[in-house]
């Protein structure tokens, strides 16, 4: 059940239902314990929603996900999995970002950090969020080899409703000029 493509802005965007995703062929090799993922969205959507998830089900060991969170005020956060599978560091952007409007996201996670500015969250160009404290279990080691869904959980939960597009994933921490780069170019 595939999203639909649209020309918005002069540019393709997939729109999503809350019943439609996308998932790789094959799983999803990154090859690093860091990861940066870049993409603009547009959504007035108020529940929880998967935007992307590296995983099966999330009960993965090694895997992240990529929500909104309906608890803090439709905010969008990054979760990074640990290798046991028992624990998970999880941060919430500072900024709403459920206003109808495109919005820029980057994500980035260098496990290499154990803790110490290992998560940021940018949103239009601007920190919104770097873990600055130890989590109950800091993370570290390379992700797991999982499908790659974008839209919902497994490709049948906690749906997303809105477009998306540039989604771009890199294996290593963005810098801030290249994330401000992004912001600008993109749009």
């Amino acid at each position: 059940n595939l999203p639909t493509f649209t020309l918005e802005g002069g540019e393709y965007a997939a729109t999503f239902n809350g019943s439609q995703s996308l998932k790789t062929n094959s799983n999803f090799l990154i090859n690093s314990d860091k990861v940066s993922i870049s993409f603009w969205m547009k959504t007035s959507q108020t529940g929880l929603a998967v935007v992307a998830e590296l995983s099966n089900n999330f009960n993965n060991n090694n895997a992240f996900g990529i929500f909104i969170n309906s608890n803090l005020a439709n905010r969008i956060d990054v979760v990074d999995h640990t290798s046991g599978g028992s624990a998970y560091n999880v941060g919430s952007s500072a900024t709403n970002i459920n206003n109808n409007t495109w919005r820029h996201i980057v994500l980035t996670i260098d496990r290499s950090l154990v803790g110490n500015q290992q998560n940021k969250i940018y949103v239009d160009g601007i920190l919104s969020y770097v873990q600055n404290t130890s989590f109950q279990s800091d993370l570290n080691g390379n992700w797991g080899l999982f499908p790659l869904f974008i839209g919902q959980r497994g490709g049948s939960q906690y749906g997303f409703n809105g477009q998306m597009k540039f989604l771009k994933i890199f294996n290593y921490p963005l810098s801030t000029t290249e994330i401000t780069n992004l912001y600008n170019k993109t749009m």
